[in-house]
């Protein structure tokens, strides 16, 4: 009977101590805890300084922590990859949570790109509220890409590949911006948007989004055909990056160094330029033939109007299109042997058959007389002329004479 007595009494005074504090983001979250240990590498290692970092210090035994703890758990799922959300638990590193003056429970802080204007967070604690408080301090590397600077942007470091997302939505989506701070330096990506029909139709693209991965020279993009979650569009394009590196992409850059009309959106064509910008590519290679201006390069007038052409017709129905000019005194021979002055229009075909189609009105170089040439061209009206031998030889570049270490006596 004590007994019994005994263990009733043990039993309503455990009933009276406070129960332990059940452990935060212990089971099933996505929330990164973080210690003393692991702090530093999750939130000043190098190659993630470009990322925003929110973190919130909390105590297992505050009510308030408890009731946020769900909340700030689908925060971490919907910027899983995107933004690293961490925590740190200041019962067991208290030193730490005083590090960063943490007086009271849950405090949540915000580190902004390059570690610089720590915030304390001060608005409501739901998930929409920290969510669109955490992304305002996002940066990004993302590129714009649209008909004018299209060959730019695949063409600049030569070798490398790029990644293209083909979108419908009228702001960058969070997941691109966030792959492109992951990437940065490895990898660059460029957004199209759904209006640029010009790109959409080289590339056959459809549906939005969808994401490519291309690079200069190769016969076909490459799909991703997956499901649009950060981390596997991150495995993806990681692969390609990687590749790359393996590609001694020192040589590459220095390959690059020596072809500049590769980033050239409107380069001139010459002896060494034309294989790339005229032909070797897949397409109709527009060329005009005019004189350069006093720095020698394009007349800027010339260059504003084909720079506006080619948002219209830099890929249209069954003929693409790459723009280029010839410098026409410097050329002359080329010029002759196409029956061309400048200022001068011609649309060269080449692969099998090298053949040529002149333009019948050579003055002026105007928007409205290249669209009318173009639509021609587009719908088979203009005659061309085979050039059996292929293209007429352009004017050899200077040899650069070899200086010997030891004069000959």
């Amino acid at each position: 009977m004590l007994s019994s007595r005994l263990l009733l009494a043990c039993v309503a005074v455990a009933a009276c101590l406070p129960a332990a504090s059940a452990k935060l983001y212990e089971k099933d979250s996505v929330v990164e805890k973080l210690n003393p240990l692991n702090f530093n590498t999750h939130i000043k290692k190098q190659d993630s300084m470009n990322k925003v970092k929110i973190i919130e210090f909390y105590s297992n035994s505050c009510p308030n922590c408890k009731s946020f703890e769900k909340d700030y758990n689908e925060v971490a799922k919907q910027l899983k990859g995107i933004i690293t959300v961490g925590a740190v638990d200041c019962d067991a590193h208290k030193k730490l949570c005083d590090d960063y003056g943490v007086t009271s429970h849950p405090t949540l802080k915000v580190i902004p790109p390059n570690a610089f204007g720590i915030q304390d967070y001060t608005g409501e604690r739901n998930t929409k509220a920290v969510f669109s408080w955490a992304v305002r301090f996002m940066t990004h590397f993302v590129e714009k890409v649209n008909a004018d600077n299209l060959d730019g942007f695949l063409n600049a470091q030569a070798g490398k590949f790029k990644a293209l997302l083909f979108t419908d939505k009228p702001k960058t989506p969070l997941m691109w911006k966030g792959l492109s701070v992951d990437l940065h330096n490895k990898m660059t990506l460029g957004e199209v948007k759904s209006s640029e029909k010009g790109i959409l139709s080289r590339f056959k693209v459809t549906k939005f989004p969808t994401i490519l991965v291309v690079k200069p020279g190769q016969k076909k993009p490459i799909k991703y055909e997956d499901k649009i979650v950060y981390s596997d569009v991150f495995e993806f394009l990681n692969r390609y990056q990687e590749t790359f590196a393996m590609e001694k992409p020192a040589q590459d850059e220095e390959d690059a160094a020596k072809r500049p009309w590769l980033s050239e959106s409107f380069p001139e064509m010459h002896a060494l330029s034309a294989p790339d910008v005229c032909y070797n590519a897949d397409s109709v290679c527009v060329i005009t033939i005019t004189k350069p201006g006093a720095d020698g390069k394009v007349p800027s007038d010339l260059n504003n109007v084909v720079q506006a052409i080619k948002t219209k017709y830099s890929n249209s129905g069954n003929a693409k299109f790459t723009f280029t000019w010839i410098n026409g005194d410097k050329e002359k021979a080329f010029c002759d042997a196409l029956g061309v002055t400048a200022p001068g229009l011609v649309a060269l075909r080449t692969g099998k058959r090298t053949r040529f189609g002149r333009s019948e009105v050579d003055s002026p170089l105007s928007q409205e007389n290249i669209g009318n040439f173009l639509d021609r061209v587009i719908g088979g009206d203009v005659q061309y002329k085979p050039l059996k031998d292929g293209p007429p030889a352009l004017t050899p570049a200077p040899v650069e004479e070899k200086k010997d270490d030891k004069k000959k006596k």
